[in-house]
Formats: C-alpha cells, structure tokens, sequence
C-alpha cells in the first residue's frame, strides 16, 4: 500500500524496522506515534491492537491487507477522507524503496554509473536515448524502458491501473476541468491518455458519496445551516466566539470540545452551568500537573457543561398562552416549560 502511494506520488513512510522490534518487544514509547505527531503524518496500520493504544494518533487508519480489492477500495476512500487531489504529473516522482525524490541524470558518467551499479553494464556503451534517474536519497537507479516486461513498463501500468481506480472512486485531479490541450498536458503529463470524465462515468465505479458526504461538508470552509443557533457559553456580545478555552485537558490536547446550542428565537436562556476557565481553575491545590483531567477533583475527562432554557411564549387573538413546537407549530401549554442539557462525555 505504501508503495501504491508513492507511486502516485504521495509523500509515504515506513516504520523502521528497529522501531518496530522496539514497539514489539513491549517497549513503552512508540515511535511511530512520535513521527505522525511531530510530522503531521496519518498513521495507516493493519494492527487493531495499535489503535487501542491511548497514545495512538487521532485519525488513524486501519487497512486490511488480506485481499488486495479490500486495499484498492481502501485507497480512494483514504485519499478523499484527507481531501488529498491527484497531480498525474508528480506520478513515479518518489523512489519506491525509500520515499525520496527521483531526480533525472544528466551526464554521461553518472548515466553510466547507474547502469553499472544495478547490473546493466550491457547499457553502458547504448547509444539509445535512454533517459535515467536516481533517487536522491537511498541512490537506487531507475531508467525507461518500453518493453512491456521491463520494470519501467510494469510500474507505469501499475500507476495507470491506480489513478484510474481514484478517479471512479471520487478521488479529485489538480485542475482536471482544464480544458485547453497544453495545460492539459502539463496537468496530466504522461498519463494525458487518461480519460478523467469516462473513468468517472465508467461502470463498476465506486460509489462512495453516501460515506464520505459528512466528512467532505466538514471540510468545506464555510458551513451553513438553516438554524440561527447560538452556543449556550458564546461570549458576552459575540455569537462566534466561546467563552470556555477548554473542556479537555491533558499532557496532549487543551481545547473545547462541548458545546450546546440553541435556538434564540424558541428559547431564553436562564442560567448555565459554572465551568472553569483557567489552569488554576481547575487546580485550587496548587499540585503538580493537577490541571490535567481527569483528577480526583474532575472525575471525567470532559468537563461538564450545562444550561436552562425556557420555551418563548406567545399570545393569540383568543387570549390562550401557547409556546412555539417544533417546525414552528404551536402548542398550547398550560404552565411556563424549561429544558435543562447537560453534557459530561
């Protein structure tokens, strides 16, 4: 799967394998965790077990390696989950043994040298164009070859084979409405043959618009909502911001992750519940690290948050009270109603 990715030319690394034995062996720090996390990388693993791990980074990704239609439906769905977009052009750019970057040779000697060092010395004296690579980190050798056996020609069917699975999976191309035949070209480069509109349209594709609907709304940059809510703790005067900095807090993550909204026009808010909004807040000892939650004085890992509402009320011509229901009908009510959210996940 990793070197599907870097094929595609996706920046894509490996645990090494002394931190795996380490992480095997029972070791307490995981290495692995540290590179998603210092890096900005998504973790994609085959192990359940890791996922369980506390300090297993958010966004993980399981796979099952068992059969390789599983893996090709898990690609698209990956890369678009990430809002990850196809560049043909950047395709067999990465060295699929290393991750690093395939540059181009350019003089004879180092074209030489690189047919030499990967048991081609029959090329040596070629007077064929050949054009040769070499990755600028580990130095593995690459060249083109047309032959339909050759390593070359596999690799670039095999890129072939992948773009044209992302495409009927939803998988979005750099600029791929482009309709001018140059720009085109560069979008596309080698792989301009590729019809992106008929792979979508073909048969068998895979439709995954349902599954992915939310993750891609949430990716947008502007929400919108047919509701006016405002949040039960926004600051005074300001129906974006929050009051609350934080509802979780630990070594890891300080952040608010609660909230609760309402509907000004249904409701009046009465009262809401006193959370505290300072490390000192919530560590009236004074203890080491006894702001992070959960402690003996939170008990939770989340701080609960609260608030009382109260149904708004209007008179009618016949001068009974009814208090406004759902989807704007009304309901007649006899006594004031109040609601009362609470929310400790």
């Amino acid at each position: 799967f990793t070197r599907w990715l870097r094929i595609l030319g996706i920046d894509a690394t490996l645990e090494k394998m002394e931190e795996e034995k380490e992480r095997t062996s029972g070791g307490s720090n995981i290495a692995l965790f540290d590179h998603c996390k210092n890096e900005q990388r998504t973790l994609l693993t085959t192990s359940y077990k890791l996922l369980l791990r506390k300090e297993c980074p958010p966004g993980a990704y399981l796979l099952d390696p068992k059969r390789t239609s599983d893996l090709e439906l898990a690609l698209p769905r990956l890369l678009r989950t990430h809002g990850i977009e196809l560049s043909p052009c950047t395709f067999l750019t990465r060295c699929v043994l290393c991750n690093g970057r395939i540059d181009r040779v350019l003089t004879g000697k180092e074209r030489k040298a690189v047919f030499v060092d990967h048991g081609a010395p029959a090329l040596v004296d070629s007077k064929e164009n050949i054009e040769v690579f070499r990755c600028d980190r580990c130095g593995q050798g690459y060249w083109w070859d047309d032959t339909p056996s050759s390593s070359a020609s596999r690799v670039f069917t095999q890129a072939t084979k992948l773009l044209r699975l992302c495409l009927r999976g939803g998988v979005a191309v750099k600029d791929e409405t482009i309709s001018d035949d140059k720009k085109r070209k560069v979008v596309m480069g080698a792989f301009d043959f590729v019809n992106v509109e008929k792979e979508r349209e073909s048969e068998g594709s895979a439709s995954s618009d349902t599954e992915l609907s939310v993750i891609e709304w949430l990716g947008k940059e502007k929400l919108s909502s047919a509701f006016s809510l405002r949040s039960a703790y926004a600051a005074q005067r300001d129906t974006v911001r929050e009051s609350l900095p934080f509802t979780n807090v630990t070594k890891d993550f300080v952040g608010c992750l609660d909230y609760i909204f309402f509907e000004p026009t249904q409701f009046d808010q009465i009262c809401k519940l006193n959370v505290p909004t300072s490390f000192r807040g919530l560590n009236a000892s004074g203890s080491s690290r006894g702001h992070l939650i959960p402690s003996d004085i939170w008990p939770s890992d989340h701080l609960a948050v609260g608030a009382r509402f109260r149904l708004k009320q209007d008179k009618t011509g016949d001068g009974q009270t009814k208090v406004a229901g759902e989807n704007g009908t009304n309901n007649p009510m006899s006594k004031e109603s109040s609601s009362r959210v609470q929310s400790n996940t």
